[in-house]
């Protein structure tokens, strides 16, 4: 369960969001430092550092968007739906390939919810079936920091123009409602991307609660006494 939170006029979204920007920034900052403007061959232990601010960076971001993105009801059939969960950045520069992967890197909407249900029941095989043909053999290709890179240059569009990406993520949302969709703002209220390292920094790890649980407020708003 969230803690009691109070609602958000937009004069204290106005307040605090500058702020939270701000904080996710100096974890964007903390992340380049990290692996560099270049591409380079990514071993698992400098992942997981740039892992440790990037994944909060983006989970604090999510929630900013949302706080910030205005109600807006459809009027037109919401055919472009936006299924992807991706935001896509109004002026990103043109970047090669090569740099960092994709040329026009999209900010995600979306948060992993965790496994759908497993299937428990009998595999059934008859014996006269034919044998299955043999697994293909993956060869492994070496990670580098290009998908890294592609992600924070995707937060760092979002920093840029704030306000645009929220008004792009409430336009998102409104095409998921019209679709029926069950889960219009999917993010992990109850286990929050990256809350959980230990090596965290205890003020980011308050920020990040206190625009979770904002969020959530705003989501799902108690019910007024009656």
């Amino acid at each position: 369960m969230m803690g009691t939170m109070f609602p958000l006029d937009q004069q204290d979204i106005d307040h605090l969001a500058p702020e939270g920007w701000l904080r996710i920034a100096s974890l964007v900052a903390i992340a380049l430092e990290v692996l560099g403007l270049g591409v380079i061959p990514l071993p698992r232990g400098l992942a997981a550092k740039a892992l440790l601010v990037l994944k909060p960076a983006e989970a604090m971001a999510r929630r900013l968007l949302y706080l910030m993105a205005p109600d807006i009801k459809l009027s037109a059939s919401p055919a472009k739906a936006g299924a992807s969960g991706h935001s896509i950045p109004a002026h990103a520069p043109p970047v090669s390939p090569a740099k960092a992967g994709a040329a026009s890197p999209r900010f995600r909407f979306t948060e992993p919810l965790g496994p759908g249900p497993k299937n428990n029941g009998p595999r059934i095989r008859f014996f006269n079936e034919p044998p299955r043909p043999p697994k293909p053999v993956r060869v492994p290709q070496p990670k580098t920091s290009a998908p890294l890179l592609a992600r924070i240059r995707a937060l760092q569009a979002v920093i840029d123009q704030p306000e645009t990406h929220a008004k792009r993520f409430a336009r998102w949302i409104a095409r998921r409602k019209a679709r029926g969709h069950p889960r219009p703002v999917a993010f992990a209220f109850l286990k929050i991307p990256g809350i959980n390292r230990k090596r965290l920094l205890p003020e980011v790890k308050q920020d990040l609660r206190f625009f979770n649980e904002a969020a959530f407020y705003k989501l799902q708003p108690p019910p007024e006494p009656g």
